[in-house]
């Protein structure tokens, strides 16, 4: 099947200027997006009660928007100052999610469910800045995913589903040249539509 889902990914940024523990900075942004992806599922079913396992596949890459700030560095003896601009920006690519859905039948043909999953993909961060040598990283990311739906199944054997859910991801941290510790911990939720056809 195919899914079409609407976005909402919150990111919690946190910066160690020397790595000794101590937060320095931090700032919250929320980017939102509409994304597709295919799935595949087997679902097992019984008088009342079901089970589906699935895959889902993003084959797209969703951007975190750039941020930037402008900084001054202060000259030392043999150096004069400097004015310049700090960026930030990730791509998360590669997105897949393995989940299990229980379900109970509320009407011969419609199955209300929960979804717990585990998904995984590569977040690419890039960071320009005047102090310390540019990132272009990439780095795993992992994460617990929570949810609801509803689906319903027509004689053709098409089938629509309609949920919700949360995905809370591990944080990831990127350090840079002069001993700066970077530290993003994101958390998606997602409200999504879906259409298949079972065989």
């Amino acid at each position: 099947g195919v899914t079409v889902s609407d976005n909402t990914l919150d990111t919690a940024g946190k910066e160690d200027v020397d790595s000794n523990g101590t937060i320095d900075a931090t700032k919250n942004v929320s980017d939102d997006f509409a994304v597709g992806s295919i799935f595949a599922e087997f679902t097992n079913m019984g008088d009342r009660f079901g089970i589906t396992l699935g895959v889902d596949y993003i084959p797209f890459d969703a951007d975190i928007d750039k941020r930037s700030i402008t900084q001054s560095e202060l000259g030392d003896e043999d150096d004069s100052a400097s004015t310049g601009t700090n960026s930030v920006e990730g791509t998360v690519s590669d997105h897949t999610t393995i989940y299990i859905q229980p379900g109970y039948m509320v009407g011969p043909s419609t199955m209300l469910y929960g979804t717990l999953g585990f998904a995984n993909a590569t977040v690419n961060g890039k960071s320009k800045s005047i102090t310390h040598t540019n990132i272009n990283k990439d780095k795993d990311l992992d994460g617990t995913k929570i949810g609801l739906g509803i689906k319903h199944i027509y004689d053709s054997g098409l089938f629509i589903k309609a949920d919700w859910s949360e995905t809370d991801y591990d944080a990831v941290s990127f350090t840079t040249s002069n001993n700066t510790k970077a530290t993003a911990d994101l958390d998606n939720t997602a409200f999504a539509l879906s259409l298949g056809k079972q065989f």
